[in-house]
């Protein structure tokens, strides 16, 4: 099988699972070593060609447990070995038989040391795993016939509610991982999950005690719409965004969204606090949010280029953090810090 890429490069590998042959999509290159269930059904890697930097994949097996949503969200699924024989006691198949059961196109036997370096140099373009070569017209056909990846897809089509005994949490859904949702549950929220469409006005007159702006794929500057609504709430209730959820509140509070140098995907992002204390933390985006007025702080920052990774508006109660604090997968350093932020907010 050939993976071409859109600046026409191309290499080759050995397809090992899923029937299809020919799929596309953005790439998304992640450094984790464990966790491959969680990022393979991440709502954020909607349509995503995910490769993984970690040269052996699915030692110790997959299994349903730890999928963050219905299935896997990816297109495609790029390694150098796909391993099997799976040995930990969770495991209930290996990674073949997992991508095959959800038809995902899985290919080994790739050099993908020189695919991410190539991808590193030249940005996370698209490309198509195909068993045949394309035309560069050919390829700007097959781009503009896929839909674009949408918060759509991802969110929940009807508003549910989660029973708890806590605070009411208003969670805005724009591709919300199911590890998220249990994680606020288990520490007493009550939850009203919306869908991403919902009119704002709906979310303010069920009164809840804190909006949750969960994380998501896509691009936030592709929704101004929505931007315009949590505009709209900001100083009328208490406002946490996580991923998505905080480019939005960014841009909503008069920040700037910027392309990252190097994308953030992996479980493992060195982030520094307001103190000398650094916290590894999973991360999985292109874009961050700069440019905030001065009467935002910025409390977390990327420690290898200097981004923002965190920053409250202390006069209208609103917090964003631009990793993933409940660490899926990853490290969970921050977890409890967030978890007493959002007690102290709502």
């Amino acid at each position: 099988m050939y993976i071409q890429l859109e600046d026409g490069t191309v290499f080759t590998g050995k397809q090992f699972s899923g029937k299809q042959r020919r799929v596309g999509g953005r790439f998304t290159v992640h450094s984790t070593m464990i966790g491959h269930e969680e990022v393979m059904t991440d709502p954020a890697n909607l349509d995503r060609i995910l490769l993984f930097t970690y040269p052996l994949v699915g030692g110790y097996g997959m299994n349903f447990e730890d999928n963050q949503s219905d299935g896997p969200t990816i297109s495609a699924f790029i390694c150098r070995r796909a391993m099997e024989n799976a040995t930990n006691f969770r495991s209930e198949m290996d990674l073949k038989d997992y991508l095959n059961y959800y038809d995902v196109v899985g290919i080994e036997d790739v050099d993908t040391r020189g695919l991410i370096r190539h991808l590193k140099e030249t940005g996370m373009q698209r490309g198509v795993i195909t068993d045949r070569l394309m035309t560069p017209s050919e390829m700007d056909e097959y781009f503009a016939e896929q839909n674009p990846n949408t918060i759509e897809e991802v969110s929940t089509i009807e508003v549910t509610e989660i029973e708890g005994e806590g605070p009411t949490v208003a969670l805005w859904d724009f591709g919300v991982k199911d590890g998220i949702l249990e994680e606020l549950n288990d520490a007493g929220y009550r939850l009203i999950v919306y869908p991403a469409m919902t009119n704002y006005e709906a979310i303010l007159d069920d009164n809840p005690d804190l909006l949750f702006l969960s994380s998501g794929p896509g691009v936030a500057a592709h929704y101004l719409d929505l931007v315009h609504d949590i505009g709209q709430m900001i100083g009328k209730l208490p406002i946490y965004g996580m991923g998505l959820g905080a480019q939005f509140l960014g841009l909503a509070l008069g920040g700037d969204l910027v392309k990252l140098a190097s994308p953030h995907a992996g479980a493992s992002i060195a982030v520094k606090g307001d103190g000398e204390r650094v916290y590894m933390t999973s991360q999985n985006r292109e874009y961050g949010i700069e440019h905030l007025p001065e009467s935002v702080t910025i409390n977390y920052r990327n420690v290898a280029d200097g981004s923002v990774e965190g920053f409250v508006d202390k006069e209208n109660k609103g917090v964003g953090v631009l990793f993933d604090p409940f660490g899926l997968p990853g490290a969970r350093d921050l977890l409890s810090t967030q978890l007493a932020l959002i007690s102290e907010l709502a």
